[in-house]
Formats: structure tokens, C-alpha cells, sequence
């Protein structure tokens, strides 16, 4: 008969088994349904995309230096004259209007200067923006995220093969089960690695891996008492 710690690990191995399988099959449906956006993102004619609605912001520049959102700007002459550049190439305002690469601009309008500060009106019409460039970016973040979905189902996949293994165990220290613990935690890590060096994944990789090998010494000396024995 089984003690009451087996019992246990038994009943939380069949558990997190289910849980895991139900979160892949989902992982697979999200996964199927990406690459359909993909897909259909691809193929939709660029003419297809509409954009519509108005943006509106209001520049006040206090000195010849200052800094927006942690990007450096350096402020040249003065009311309709003004001149910026930006450390951050892809952003630039020059006399009437503000340029976001070659993606989007708005335009420029001084409402008041004198000589210390100048406030500027910032309009925009999303309609200008480049829709080659908004399906790129579509396209790309659907692609990110069916990436991501991907390595969620393979640790998914991985982490089910260590809990079918617990579900059914007489004792934990087996070499099957150390082995999927051990592959289950590089798997974590590589996780971590390829989503951007997720530290808290990494971390969680690293602490399944010591316990492999904890599990791995447990083993041994459980073969030594029953050699003993």
C-alpha cells in the first residue's frame, strides 16, 4: 500500500497533469487561429486597410535641451523656424510638421512664444499613415505572438511528460522521472532565453534543474539502502 506522501504526489501529478494538458490544447487552438491571422493579414491588399481618427498633442519646448519619454532632443531656432532632432532617428520635427519615419507626420501650428518657451499644436490624421508599414507591424506582432505561443506549448508539452510521471509513481526518485525533470528544466531556461531573457523563467528553469539532480542523489542513495538492505 502506498504511504500518504505517494498518495499526494500521486494526486497533485494527476492534477498538474490535466491542467497542463488543458492549457496546451489551448495553447494549439491559439496557435491554429494565428496563423490564420497571419495569413490573412499577408494576404489583404494594402488598398483594404482603413484608418480613421484624429490625434492631437500639444509641444511646449522650455529650453534648449530637455528630453520626452527618455529620448534626447536638441531644440534649433525659434516660433515657425523650429527645428528638432532627435537621438532616436525615426523621429523628427522640422518647421510645420512632425515626422515619425516615413510612417505617419503631424503637423505643426506655434500657439504662443516668447523668449524662453515656445507651445506648439500637434495634429494628425490617422488616414496619412503608411499601410504597408501597418501591416508590417501587424503582421510582425501576430508572428511574435504566435512565436511565444509556441514555446508555451512545448514547455507545456515537457512539463506534462514530468507530471504523468508523478500521477503514477510508487516513489519519486526514479531515473525517468530525474531525466523529463532534468529536460524539463532546460527547456524552462531556454524559454527564458529565446523570450527575451525572461529572468523569472530562467530562474524557474534553473530551480527545476537542481531539483532534477536533487532527485538524481535521492535516487542513489534510495539504490544504496536497497542494496543494503
Amino acid at each position: 500500500m502506498k504511504n500518504s506522501n505517494i498518495k499526494t504526489i500521486n494526486g497533485i501529478g494527476k492534477a498538474c497533469s490535466i491542467i497542463s494538458l488543458i492549457a496546451f490544447i489551448f495553447c494549439i487552438v491559439g496557435f491554429v487561429g494565428l496563423i490564420i491571422a497571419d495569413i490573412a493579414v499577408f494576404a489583404i491588399p494594402t488598398d483594404k486597410i482603413g484608418l480613421s481618427g484624429k490625434a492631437n498633442a500639444t509641444l511646449t519646448v522650455e529650453s534648449e535641451d530637455y528630453d520626452i519619454g527618455g529620448i534626447n532632443f536638441r531644440v534649433i531656432g525659434s516660433n515657425n523656424g523650429i527645428k528638432i532632432n532627435s537621438s532616436n532617428d525615426g523621429v523628427s520635427i522640422d518647421s510645420d510638421k512632425v515626422d515619425f519615419g516615413d510612417v505617419w507626420h503631424m503637423d505643426v501650428n506655434e500657439v504662443s512664444s516668447d523668449g524662453n518657451s515656445a507651445t506648439y499644436e500637434l495634429t494628425g490624421d490617422f488616414a496619412d499613415f503608411d499601410k504597408n508599414a501597418v501591416k508590417k507591424e501587424l503582421f510582425g506582432k501576430i508572428l511574435e505572438a504566435t512565436f511565444t505561443v509556441v514555446l508555451t506549448a512545448v514547455t507545456l508539452f515537457f512539463a506534462r511528460r514530468v507530471f504523468m510521471e508523478l500521477a503514477k509513481c510508487e516513489t519519486p526518485f526514479t531515473e525517468v522521472i530525474v531525466k523529463k525533470m532534468k529536460v524539463f528544466g532546460w527547456v524552462m531556461i531556454g524559454y527564458g532565453v529565446l523570450a527575451g531573457m525572461n529572468l523569472t523563467t530562467i530562474v524557474a528553469g534553473l530551480a527545476v534543474l537542481m531539483l532534477g539532480y536533487v532527485f538524481a542523489h535521492g535516487m542513489e542513495l534510495q539504490r544504496e539502502s536497497d542494496e543494503t538492505l
